[in-house]
């Protein structure tokens, strides 16, 4: 037993570790990521630049390590909007039991999961313009038609179930069911799409800074990527520091929330 407990906590510390190196990444910050020093312009890397300047003189590591923050903060909010979406309209449609409304809206669905997400999410990001707000709205879009199919899913699969059937036959309200039952079945197997959904979003939001979807003068990992193309092979450091970070990142965090949900 105590083998056991052992064994769960080494897991657990694994699993934790891997969401501080993630965090870390955010944390790269040594400089002012705005500040413009045309008299330090493309120096390598050194003790005081970590990761060289840009042609601006600004810190490539500070706007890399930034820029990543700031993709994870729109992804996650753009990943709850998604669920939240997701979550509130198979209910609804499940409550209200409106299975010709539902055939109605499976078909805007089914068009928009046919349409590459990253077209999706570039027209709208550029349709609402380069906000905050406008990549969250435009992420969320990415990932809603996949998600809102997946909610569905689990749910239905849920609701199939012996037990609940059973509890169906003794007369149980069909809403006691759904939220003391089904609920807690289905809600692990939600969580665990949503987590790995959020690191995919991540790398959406950086190819939408990549190609110009970007909110100066704050940092997007993606448009350091795209700026550094020119001087790439004078200056790989402006490649290779935001890169290097970004797939260090993903990487990361896929690996830790896959571990997470493994367990579960």
């Amino acid at each position: 037993m105590h083998g056991e407990a052992r064994t769960n906590l080494a897991d657990h510390l694994r699993t934790s570790m891997w969401f501080v190196l993630g965090l870390a990444l955010c944390l790269l910050v040594f400089n002012d990521p705005l500040k413009v020093s045309p008299e330090t312009a493309l120096r390598p890397p050194s003790f005081t630049f970590p990761g060289g300047t840009d042609r601006l003189g600004r810190d490539v590591l500070a706007r890399a390590s930034a820029g990543f923050k700031a993709s994870l903060g729109v992804a996650g909010t753009a990943e709850m909007i998604s669920l939240g979406a997701s979550l509130i309209a198979n209910l609804l449609l499940l409550l209200l039991a409106k299975v010709r409304l539902k055939a109605l809206l499976s078909v805007p669905l089914l068009a928009l999961r046919t349409v590459p997400p990253f077209l999706t999410g570039l027209a709208l990001a550029a349709l609402l313009g380069a906000t905050n707000w406008g990549l969250i709205i435009a992420l969320a879009m990415i990932s809603f038609p996949f998600e809102v199919a997946v909610v569905e899913e689990e749910i239905n699969a849920s609701i199939e179930m012996p037990h609940i059937e059973g509890a169906r036959a003794i007369g149980l309200p069909f809403y006691m069911i759904l939220f003391r039952h089904v609920g807690t079945i289905a809600a692990p197997r939600i969580m665990r799409y949503a987590l790995l959904d959020f690191v995919g979003l991540v790398a959406f939001e950086a190819l939408l800074g990549f190609v110009g979807m970007t909110r100066p003068p704050a940092p997007s990992i993606g448009a350091e990527i795209f700026n550094a193309g020119p001087y790439v092979a004078i200056y790989p450091w402006l490649f290779l520091v935001p890169g290097l970070l970004l797939a260090v990142g993903l990487i990361v965090f896929n690996a830790g929330f896959a571990r997470l949900v493994k367990g579960r």
